[in-house]
């Protein structure tokens, strides 16, 4: 018999940008909610157009840098709006209550509330701010893009909260892998995950084979050894029957290697700890990090830092 375990999720944070790709995140986000009787608090961010003034230099004039700002706010009021009619839309469509406190009879798949937040600044300042704040912050997957990684690593790594990035793959949440290294930071994203690892009906603790880099990694950890049976024990108080599986990486990189084999293990969730060093992130990232941060991975990918 399954013993409820773990932090419970029940603030969950979902920035918008005002483009179509929010509906997918929204709707990944209220089956979230539905799961845990969670509440949404939908974000959006706005840039201020006069961050960008001292880029333009002393050479125009003072008029033409005020028609400068007045376009961006009123784009900015545009993309505003978008993001709110999004919002209205899918409260409307999912019944689902919009309220700042918590609401009274609200229960695991019946039912979510949610609540519409906007602030001014810099996404890569502001979000992970506002995130410390939340159990859990949802981003969409990283394109590549420059702007998308800088928001995600700020989030995961100056927040001190959970991350999770979608994957599509929230009907399969019932089995779960988790990558496990023994460093400080898997620690913390076991932690974070617990509310979905506890409600599991299948687990698996991921140890990759040791490659050329496991030796400086060690050092990182502080010396710690993996010790999977460890944490399979941990897990047992938890209601969790988790299984070890051995990954042998054959010269793959790590990030792929594990996706790819929670994705073989049909889990529809990656729980890994986020390696890297919050003030020099540009440089400083782990490999797997940077993989479930840049490429699709078919999967739900939980980090913590």
């Amino acid at each position: 018999m399954k013993r409820a375990g773990g932090p419970m999720i029940k603030h969950i944070l979902v920035p918008v940008a005002g483009l179509p790709t929010d509906a997918a995140l929204l709707e990944e986000a209220f089956a979230l909610a539905r799961l845990f009787a969670a509440h949404i608090e939908v974000l959006h961010i706005r840039r201020d157009p006069r961050d960008d003034l001292p880029l333009y230099g002393e050479s125009i004039s003072a008029e033409i840098l005020q028609e400068i700002v007045d376009e961006a706010e009123r784009n900015a009021q545009k993309t505003a709006a978008a993001a709110r009619r999004m919002f209205d839309d899918m409260v409307a469509r999912a019944s689902a209550i919009v309220t700042e406190r918590p609401v009274e009879g609200l229960t695991k798949g019946n039912g979510v509330s949610v609540s519409w937040r906007e602030a001014t600044g810099p996404t890569a300042w502001t979000l992970p701010a506002r995130a410390r704040f939340a159990d859990l912050t949802i981003l969409a997957r990283s394109a590549g893009e420059p702007m998308d990684l800088e928001v995600s690593q700020s989030v995961l790594f100056e927040s001190g909260r959970p991350l999770l990035l979608t994957g599509g793959a929230m009907e399969r949440l019932d089995t779960v892998a988790i990558a496990w290294n023994g460093s400080l930071s898997s620690v913390r994203a076991v932690a974070g995950a617990m509310g979905f690892i506890s409600r599991a009906s299948t687990a698996f603790i991921l140890i990759a084979d040791e490659g050329p880099m496991d030796a400086l990694a060690g050092v990182l950890r502080g010396g710690a050894r993996p010790q999977p049976q460890l944490l399979a024990d941990h897990l047992v108080w938890h209601g969790v029957q988790a299984t070890i599986h051995k990954v042998g990486r054959q010269g793959q990189p790590i990030g792929a290697v594990l996706v790819e084999a929670a994705l073989a293990l049909n889990a529809g969730l990656l729980v890994m700890g986020g390696y890297g060093h919050s003030r020099m992130r540009e440089i400083i990232l782990g490999g797997a990090t940077r993989h479930v941060l840049t490429q699709p991975t078919g999967c739900a990918v939980l980090l913590a830092h």
